[in-house]
């Protein structure tokens, strides 16, 4: 399923409605974002999305706090195409996400793969710990503050849909939600905190080789294609990458869930070690 590549509204349109200059940071399958000083804004733009329902969705990031998931500002309408559509703000953070890194041949350097592996897992801790799964973990959602490896934020929190799984394919040549979906949701399951360490590991695998672990990006996958994909085990990890860091993302990978741990035993892990 490829993303839009360009709006689904001009940027005169948005500026117009949000009375202030807006730049299109990009497009995903349910909305729009925008640069609107120094705030990121989302625009959904797909019609079946009342502001009453995004609120609930996004009720738990009101109290999330970290350095490692972008603050959260609160929701907005905005009229387009003759409608009132909902909207997300949250601060706008500088310097791109980190599949533009990779695509760029800018890779995790192994010495700092311990502060990106901690940042993202201390991220998805304090979700958690406010009962929101993130479920769309991937490089596209992911910057780095100061442009510093050690200081990933979370971005696009947590709106992805729950549809039938079982009845798409796999286009790894796209990064995107499918290539980092646990093996639970490619089979239907629904998406429980395991999914969201599984997508962790896929990531920092990802970012470390500049390859995806599991699947050959020229190939298309069937749901059961990609399942067998991920029984196989992901591909090798530098010689170089930390000990404690490989031991852990051996685990994140599992495709058993309950053996990829918790977000706080894996934390405990990574500061022992071991």
């Amino acid at each position: 399923m490829n993303q839009p590549a360009v709006p689904r509204f001009t940027p005169e349109e948005v500026a117009r409605q949000l009375g202030t200059e807006a730049t299109f940071l990009g497009a995903g399958a349910f909305g729009d974002t925008w640069k609107v000083g120094n705030e990121a804004v989302k625009i959904i733009c797909t019609d079946d999305h009342s502001l009453a329902r995004l609120e609930r969705e996004v009720e738990g990031l009101r109290r999330v706090s970290s350095p490692h998931v972008v603050a959260f500002r609160g929701p907005i309408t905005v009229r387009l195409g003759g409608k009132d559509r909902p909207g997300l703000k949250f601060e706008y953070i500088a310097g791109g996400d980190l599949e533009g890194r990779i695509v760029n041949g800018e890779l995790l350097p192994s010495e700092h793969a311990e502060g990106f592996l901690r940042g993202l897992l201390n991220g998805v801790q304090a979700l958690h710990k406010a009962a929101t799964i993130h479920r769309d973990i991937k490089p596209a959602n992911i910057a780095l503050r100061h442009g510093r490896w050690q200081e990933p934020v979370l971005l696009d929190l947590g709106l992805a849909k729950q549809i039938d799984w079982s009845t798409i394919t796999i286009y790894p040549g796209h990064i995107g939600t499918f290539p980092y979906m646990a093996p639970e949701q490619l089979v239907g399951q629904r998406a429980r905190k395991a999914a969201d360490l599984w997508a962790i590991g896929v990531t920092v695998r990802h970012a470390l080789t500049g390859i995806h672990p599991f699947y050959d990006v020229n190939q298309r996958y069937t749901v059961d294609e990609a399942y067998s994909r991920l029984t196989q085990g992901p591909q090798p990890l530098p010689e170089n990458c930390p000990k404690s860091v490989s031991a852990i993302l051996d685990r994140l990978t599992s495709v058993v869930e309950h053996e990829r741990g918790s977000v706080s035993s894996n934390l405990i892990r990574l500061s022992r070690g071991i």
